[in-house]
Order: structure tokens, then C-alpha cells, then sequence
């Protein structure tokens, strides 16, 4: 979020202030500590689509790079899944969603994994539900 105060008078003030989602400062943290995109760093000059901005902060055009780090990229998907805006999507919609912001290789992949991992464990609360409210039983 990008929000700006401009107060009028005698004498004029304007301010910035940035507000990032905690998972994304994160992200950009973890960037400078990760030896990995460190070496996509030295080579820049032949990965042309990768860029550095003033915060020495990677990026794959306009998108976040996340590195290979399990607990963040986790992180990502649960939040990108559990979005009130979102609404549980499939993992086609998820990952258009995500890769409109971030990247990272094998995304895709990941993205296809982890809803059906959700989906499977939703299938067995199902069932388990099924099976003790059943008039059957």
C-alpha cells in the first residue's frame, strides 16, 4: 500500500509511508541472506529479466522473486488460498493470481500440490463426517 498526506496551509507538508504485508518484507529479508539468489545476482548481466531495485531487492520483471525457502513459499500459498477475496480457489486461478506478483521456479507445481493436498484432506474430513452423521450408522 503506497499512501500519501499532503497538508495544505502557510507552509505545505507532504509525507510517504509504505505499508508492506508482513510475508512480503519477509520475503524481500530473506532475499539478502539466500546465497542462491545471490548468484542470479552476479549474473544480471546475462539474465537480463532479472533486476535489482534501490532496496537491493530482486525481481523477475514486475514480479517478487521468493526463494527456495519452504516456510515462506508455504506461507505464500496459504495466504494466497485462504484470501477472503479469493474464496478457496482452484489452483489454475491461485496460480495466475500469485504469478501476477511473484515468482519462483517449479511455481506452477507447487501451486497444483498444495490445493491438492487441500483438497484431499477436505475429501477425508468429508468422509469422516460422513460416516458419524450417517442415520445409517
Amino acid at each position: 500500500l503506497g499512501i500519501e498526506l499532503l497538508v495544505s496551509g502557510q507552509h505545505g507538508y507532504w509525507a510517504s509511508l509504505r505499508i508492506e504485508p508482513d510475508l512480503i518484507s519477509q520475503i524481500k529479508e530473506a532475499q539478502k541472506e539466500d546465497s542462491e539468489i545471490w548468484t542470479i545476482v552476479e549474473n544480471l548481466d546475462k539474465q537480463v529479466e532479472f533486476r535489482i531495485d534501490d532496496d537491493n531487492v530482486l525481481w523477475l520483471d514486475t514480479r517478487l522473486v521468493v526463494l527456495n525457502d519452504a516456510t515462506l513459499r508455504e506461507a505464500l500459498l496459504s495466504e494466497a488460498h485462504s484470501s477472503p477475496f479469493s474464496v478457496h480457489p482452484s489452483s489454475t486461478k491461485m496460480y495466475h493470481d500469485l504469478n501476477q506478483y511473484f515468482w519462483w521456479s517449479g511455481m506452477k507445481r507447487d501451486v497444483a500440490t498444495f490445493v491438492a493436498r487441500l483438497a484431499e484432506s477436505l475429501g477425508n474430513q468429508a468422509q469422516v463426517q460422513y460416516y458419524f452423521s450417517s442415520p445409517d450408522r
